[in-house]
């Protein structure tokens, strides 16, 4: 398509004085011919303007106001002790905020308490016991290979003052019950049947009134054993130190660990039997906690093993199948790698625990705050007092009962083998305690090739304060509870 050709040779002709003379004669029309086409489309073009900036003006206003009204009605999480967090819309202002602040600095302040309350609960009266020389965490280098001498003679005397702080027992020895039958047996003919010797007694009725006779010497000689006695205690029921042998430092650590479980398990049973409708002083005849069969304490287990890395099923309630396998009273602990580099990691109180069931009811394990050590327990208990039994382990400690077994007991039997326990019935029960130990205060004196072991750099302690035993390794257990 072509475009329309202009003749711009016509514009030659047009006589512009002419126009300029209509222009003065007809100027006004000519300009309010002008200003009425003009201005309307002026006025359009410019009021189109003006609403377009209006328009992204008002848009943006309402943004603002929108995000206004959204921060007056904010969804706000407040934090509570017990860790249920609760979210709540509410209407923001300065002193809400100012409140919301106030109110999370306080909360941290009493998770701090309430964690420094569980570290003093769980240390308790928990103490390194008194050496000549200085052991944990780390003994001088000239005695690192004196151990034998300066440790051991000192934990063996306290884990028999833990014994006898809880009125532990075994029967009377066979030995002793037969001396008294004898001289039961000998003032008996004398007195009662006005004979000289054994050969003279020979009418039926009066070797039957011996026979009882010797009968009763022998129970009270049992019962008067008994009523000096808490809780009967089986040889062998328990680990005990060597008197002397080569030991390393990890295994002395672990010697000076398991008293300390030891300790709180003595203590539930003693609550036990005290609570009952006995006295403190009272004997095993009626205590609800008659005798103790065996208690096995598992080595502490690493991180890794506790998260799944290693094989770490619960330990089993104990067996008849197994009690050949079991420790000897006098052996070593778990001997732990000793090293010199610390490769754990450190304690992190306010890490998130991840609970696995897969391990126990109690989903706990081993982590960068406690350490779990698991405790097979086999007891002779009153049947009726169980539950109440049951009830003084949960209440030492952060211990829990994570599996249990019943039997029923002859008493009979066991008064044949020296064991009074009473006229109520009895039960045997094997059960496994998960026991709880906060690494705050346990790694305080814990060697490094422990902490290694269990993957955790703990409480490490300035060198100044190895040179010389502080006032907590001053006193044995046994004196820390008398305390």
């Amino acid at each position: 398509m072509k475009a329309p050709k202009f003749d711009l040779a016509a514009l030659k002709a047009i006589d512009f004085s002419k126009v300029i003379a209509i222009a003065k004669q007809r100027g006004i029309l000519i300009a309010c011919a002008c200003v009425i086409v003009v201005i309307p489309v002026g006025a359009w073009w410019f009021r189109g303007g003006i609403k377009d900036s209006i328009q992204a003006t008002m848009a943006k206003k309402g943004k603002e106001f929108e995000k206004i009204v959204s921060l007056e009605k904010s969804s706000v999480t407040v934090r509570n002790p017990v860790g249920d967090p609760k979210s709540e819309t509410v209407s923001l202002n300065s002193t809400l905020i100012d409140l919301l602040k106030a109110r999370n600095e306080s909360l941290e302040g009493e998770v701090k308490g309430v964690y420094l309350s569980a570290v003093v609960h769980n240390k308790k009266n928990h103490a390194i016991i008194q050496t000549k020389q200085v052991v944990f965490p780390k003994p001088l280098k000239e005695n690192e290979e004196l151990l034998d001498e300066i440790f051991l003679p000192a934990i063996g005397p306290a884990y028999t003052a833990l014994l006898a702080k809880n009125r532990v027992n075994t029967p009377p020895p066979p030995a002793d019950v037969l001396e008294a039958v004898k001289q039961r047996e000998i003032s008996f003919i004398r007195d009662d049947l006005k004979r000289k010797n054994r050969a003279e007694v020979t009418d039926p009725k009066e070797i039957e009134q011996l026979s009882q006779a010797l009968i009763k010497a022998r129970l009270d000689a049992l019962v008067q054993g008994a009523r000096e006695t808490a809780v009967y205690l089986d040889a062998g029921a328990i680990r005990l130190p060597p008197e002397k042998k080569k030991t390393s430092l990890d295994a002395c650590f672990i010697w000076q660990w398991d008293l300390w479980v030891l300790d709180d398990i003595f203590n539930a049973i003693s609550n036990a039997n005290t609570n009952s409708k006995a006295d403190a002083k009272s004997s095993v005849i009626s205590a609800p906690v008659k005798r103790i069969i065996s208690i096995r304490i598992d080595a502490p287990a690493s991180v890794a093993a506790a998260s799944g890395a290693e094989t770490s099923p619960e330990p089993a309630a104990e067996s008849e199948a197994t009690e050949a396998t079991e420790p000897k009273a006098a052996a070593e602990p778990a001997t732990l790698a000793a090293t010199t580099d610390a490769t754990g990691a450190p304690i992190a109180p306010s890490a998130e625990i991840t609970r696995d069931f897969k391990i126990s009811f109690t989903g706990l394990a081993s982590c960068q705050l406690y350490d779990i050590r698991n405790v097979k327990l086999k007891m002779i208990v009153s049947t009726s007092d169980l539950p109440k039994v049951l009830d003084s382990f949960a209440k030492e400690n952060f211990m829990t009962v994570t599996q249990l077994k019943i039997a029923p007991v002859n008493s009979f039997v066991a008064a044949r083998q020296g064991f009074i326990y009473g006229a109520e019935p009895c039960s045997e029960i094997s059960l496994v305690l998960q026991t709880i130990w906060l690494r705050e205060w346990t790694t305080e004196f814990m060697p490094l090739g422990v902490k290694n072991k269990i993957g955790t750099r703990g409480v490490e302690k300035p060198p100044a304060a190895e040179a010389q035993p502080d006032a907590g390794e001053t006193k044995t257990s046994s004196e820390a509870a008398k305390s």
